[in-house]
């Protein structure tokens, strides 16, 4: 295929049924071959064919874990064989890339997936994050998948580029980003081969100058005096700071991302610019947030409540509540963040009708093309990334993305009941005001959320510097304050 993919296209297009293969292993082979080799020749028509068989495959089958990932790998070659420029091309995929990256996470969050499939789900979900410049999310999704393959060498490189360019750039502790890539790299360096394997040899082609490339091996974060809560925000890598990777335990105050200044022309006001009051609001409720979590899985809570049991190896008390609350308040802070953009980049709109949904977009009509909103688009255009990457999340939350379950929980706890279970997720009784989950399960995507929501906020704060870097660049600003420590101010510095 990788020799001679026109070959393999046609090949593909001449298998027929025989005593060996049915009508169904002939469509399975003949899709994954075009899919494959169409994006290797670059042939939009063959990858067109074999998603049309994959379509029909999943249509037939939809809880085929396998056809899932074959035809999200199909819809993601026909967004990268999109010819359209940066940064149309975000606006004419978005739809089939967003159903790419549901798909990939339904092969790699279903538990009879192998094993190996359910590494490239989320390894091939990654590599689509990074395309959008979600690196924080592109990270998590690669190192969930090397928790299923510690040999997959797309995933470790991935890790890999992520942290090299942060590095480059300046956005967190270089030591310890170059001190994780360097570890990473030299677990791909063992088995180069895998990458061969799993990618083929275009990419493997591609990242050969990287698995080449020497990383100082310096020292990792010294987390071996940590508290049990520091140790459970490093491992889950739920930090609020630009190190995407372990906690800088120098500081007592180690959650320490912040905007560090902001420029505005002189005729602005007085007074400091409401975005760091803002700013200090979300951090402070992810921070709670995070600690409410940590608390109701890891500390002993007292509990004064005596309640009816329901026969249904449903839980109840203070530790559940406390799990649904802190779920709700990541996904209530994302609102915050429009709002917060709102403001920052003076767009139009009340502050009361502001959703994270509908800040970035125009609102759509059925069938009609999507479009950001004119000052969105004018920061995109010049340049300001982190809008991609915030505005993607919000199609990813809605419903048909693959945040959307993150999302129906929020709302099922805020608007109607949600009841955890030990044991499965059957009630004792139907309600349709009662939404049931197993206690596993919401535990999972409560980390999960935790981790999106840090994600979100590390974006922003990237979209104000990027902003800021464009506003020096056009010499608009005319006067600067700088901002001093909130801690320092009111005398609490230790």
């Amino acid at each position: 295929m990788n020799r001679d993919p026109r070959a393999a296209i046609e090949a593909a297009r001449g298998l027929t049924p025989d005593e060996v293969l049915n009508q169904d292993l002939v469509d399975a082979l003949a899709s994954g071959t075009l899919v494959d080799a169409g994006a290797v020749a670059h042939d939009r028509a063959a990858v067109d064919e074999g998603v049309a068989i994959l379509e029909r495959l999943h249509a037939d089958s939809p809880q085929r874990s396998d056809v899932a990932y074959c035809l999200a790998n199909g819809l993601a070659a026909q967004a990268d064989l999109g010819v359209t420029a940066y940064p149309k091309w975000y606006l004419e995929t978005s739809d089939i890339r967003r159903r790419a990256r549901r798909l990939y996470q339904l092969a790699g969050s279903e538990q009879s997936t192998p094993i190996e499939i359910r590494a490239q789900s989320y390894t091939n979900l990654g590599n689509s994050l990074l395309r959008a410049y979600r690196l924080v999310e592109a990270y998590d999704c690669y190192s969930k998948a090397l928790k299923y393959d510690s040999t997959n060498g797309v995933a470790l490189t991935g890790a890999v580029r992520i942290l090299l360019r942060l590095a480059r750039v300046g956005t967190g502790d270089s030591q310890v980003l170059l001190a994780v890539a360097a570890r990473y790299l030299s677990k791909a360096k063992e088995n180069p081969e895998r990458i061969r394997e799993l990618a083929g040899e275009q990419a493997y082609r591609k990242l050969s100058e990287l698995l080449e490339t020497n990383i100082p091996a310096g020292e990792l974060p010294d987390l071996s005096d940590a508290s049990e809560y520091q140790q459970f925000v490093a491992k889950r890598r739920l930090s609020l700071a630009p190190t995407i990777e372990g906690l800088d335990l120098t500081m007592s105050r180690w959650d320490s991302l912040r905007i560090h200044s902001i420029t505005e022309r002189i005729d602005t006001g007085s007074g400091v610019p409401p975005l760091f009051g803002m700013f200090n609001v979300l951090k402070s409720e992810y921070l709670s947030a995070r600690y409410l979590a940590y608390s109701a899985l890891n500390e002993s809570i007292p509990e004064s409540g005596k309640y009816s049991d329901t026969l249904d190896y449903a839980r109840y008390g203070i530790k559940q509540a406390l799990l649904t609350l802190a779920q709700r308040a990541c996904l209530d802070l994302l609102n915050k963040v429009a709002v917060a953009t709102s403001e920052y980049l003076r767009l139009p709109g009340s502050p009361s009708h502001i959703l994270f949904t509908n800040r970035w977009f125009e609102s759509r009509k059925s069938g009609a093309p999507l479009t950001w909103q004119p000052e969105i688009h004018a920061g995109i255009s010049q340049g300001n990334t982190a809008l991609i990457a915030i505005s993607e999340v919000s199609g990813d939350i809605e419903a048909g993305g693959f945040l959307q379950q993150k999302r129906a929980m929020r709302n099922s706890s805020t608007h109607r009941f949600t009841i955890l279970h030990d044991l499965g997720e059957s009630p004792s009784r139907e309600s349709r005001y009662i939404h049931h989950y197993s206690l596993d399960e919401f535990i999972e995507q409560l980390i999960e959320t935790l981790q999106l929501t840090r994600a979100v906020l590390l974006y922003f704060v990237e979209m104000v510097s990027l902003n800021e870097h464009l506003t020096h660049e056009d010499g608009a600003f005319i006067g600067q304050l700088l901002v001093p420590d909130h801690d320092g101010i009111r005398g609490e510095d230790e």
